[in-house]
């Protein structure tokens, strides 16, 4: 007979181990002061997290969107956070490009066992910055930049981390950031979620829209705002995936 008390605990106890491995908002805060992660898991795991590191004057910052949710997304966020940890800290690499190069490569030998490979794998938005400069590179997720009242999209390679035979290099962008200037990295939960009189997807166009139309409030208002419209959205329906955003200011 299944004890639903103790499955609802086990659930509870991998989603402390899955927050151990994120910083929390004021650790995040310590590195960005102006910033916000807005992180809504569709059950009690995640199959999306956020990642932030320091090497000296660079700080690296992610946010990723491992295959499914719950248990199995939450699984493979585990290996996931740590092949960047091990493309950062024991190959020394900082270039974005380079560390999803790593990634894939840790990822594909991980997922890939006596013949059974596993195609599952990751999307994923990394970034460095040092000073002013901002360098990204991104597997299917893609950075959004606001400046001067306008939305800059730089668009990510068209691959996910995971099994390969044949892997695309990740690029590179690097791109010189001015006082003021927002980022925000995403997964694309907030956008696939159903709701709306007709129960549609809020789709990407509506969030760039919003992000537009909220980037002069200050970062806790822009989570407020967010995750009121999110929940204004779903209305009384089920939410459809997790959902991370991160929004940093310059």
């Amino acid at each position: 007979m299944i004890d639903e008390d103790e499955i609802r605990d086990s659930y509870e106890y991998a989603r402390r181990i899955q927050d151990s491995i994120q910083p929390l908002e004021a650790n995040l805060r310590n590195v960005f002061p102006e910033s916000f992660i807005l992180y809504l898991p569709k059950d009690i795991v995640s199959g999306d997290f956020y990642w932030i590191e320091e090497v000296n004057d660079v700080v690296l910052f992610a946010v990723a969107d491992c295959t499914g949710h719950g248990v199995p997304g939450a699984m493979l966020t585990l290996l996931c956070h740590n092949a960047l940890n091990k493309s950062l800290k024991e190959y020394g690499l900082l270039n974005p490009g380079h560390i999803l190069d790593k990634t894939m490569e840790i990822i594909s030998e991980s997922l890939q066992k006596e013949g059974n490979t596993i195609l599952d794998g990751m999307d994923i938005c990394i970034c460095t910055l040092t000073g002013n400069s901002l360098q990204y590179s991104g597997a299917n997720n893609p950075l959004w930049i606001i400046h001067d009242e306008a939305l800059s999209e730089y668009k990510a390679t068209k691959q996910s981390i995971s099994f390969a035979e044949n892997p695309v290099p990740f690029t590179t962008d690097t791109i010189n950031l001015n006082a003021g200037d927002i980022i925000y990295l995403f997964t694309d939960g907030f956008g696939d979620q159903f709701g709306g009189s007709k129960d549609k997807k809020f789709k990407t166009r509506k969030l760039k829209d919003l992000l537009l139309s909220i980037h002069k409030k200050n970062l806790d208002d822009q989570k407020k705002y967010l995750l009121k419209e999110f929940n204004s959205w779903k209305g009384t329906g089920s939410q459809t995936d997790d959902i991370c955003i991160l929004g940093v200011k310059l």
